[in-house]
């Protein structure tokens, strides 16, 4: 009798341990295909409106940009940011209540966000901060994390910003990763040039600059160099000094 009441008992629990299993499988399948169709709808979608919207001249290598069509698809677009040779080519978006951080410059719900500022005025002030998730798949501010590698620093120096008043060529010359309460003390009263000052000296790497330095833009993102905390506190940021294209 105490026999098969056991093997009842072992039956029961071997079925819901099948259960448990089949529950966490298959939660874990939705939100990976969940994922995996936001990205790829985020990637087509930018491609879609790079091909719309942005022409490179073939001989002057020169970028034309419809910035009335990019204004009809979301009047919240306010420039182009473009790394070359890395995965990042998207709009900025202006935002002012966080809305981009889990949706798509179309205005859709998408996990992997926007590129966007909450600046008042971005590239009027001497100084914006765009934001980017730092998604696991790739795409968004991933790439910042691989500035804090030499090689790669050096090898990507350079970064564009298109707007519809000015397009700009930015040389990075800061990268370093800090806590976002511990950099916001450590800016908070600082004057523009002392402010540059500070970018230079919290770099990981000495960079060269060459010349005035007279506006600046930082890209932020979460950095999981310290994963004692979740979501971590630490930030990638990189810095770099603008000068108008001609």
């Amino acid at each position: 009798m105490k026999k098969n009441l056991t093997m009842k008992w072992i039956k029961v629990l071997v079925i819901i341990l099948i259960l448990i299993f089949l529950i966490v499988f298959f939660s874990c399948s939705y939100f990976l295909l969940k994922d995996y169709s936001e990205l790829k709808e985020n990637n087509e979608s930018t491609e879609n409106l790079i091909e719309d919207t942005i022409e490179v001249n073939p001989e002057t290598q020169v970028v034309s940009i419809d910035w009335d069509y990019l204004k009809s698809v979301n009047e919240d677009i306010i420039g182009w940011l473009e790394i070359e040779n890395t995965n990042i080519s998207y709009p900025i978006l202006k935002d002012n209540n966080l809305y981009y951080l889990k949706h798509s410059f179309d205005k859709k719900y998408n996990s992997n966000g926007s590129i966007f500022t909450t600046d008042t005025s971005p590239f009027i002030d001497l100084q914006t901060t765009i934001y980017g998730h730092n998604m696991k798949n790739g795409s968004m501010f991933s790439n910042l994390a691989k500035y804090l590698d030499k090689d790669f620093l050096y090898s990507h120096l350079k970064l564009k910003i298109y707007t519809p008043t000015c397009d700009y060529e930015g040389t990075i010359f800061s990268a370093y990763s800090i806590g976002v309460d511990t950099e916001s003390k450590n800016i908070k009263s600082l004057d523009f040039n002392e402010l540059v000052n500070y970018y230079k000296k919290a770099s990981k790497y000495t960079i060269e600059i060459n010349g005035e330095i007279n506006k600046i833009v930082k890209l932020s993102t979460c950095s999981y160099i310290n994963q004692k905390t979740t979501p971590t506190d630490q930030r990638y940021y990189i810095i770099a000094y603008l000068i108008p294209i001609e």
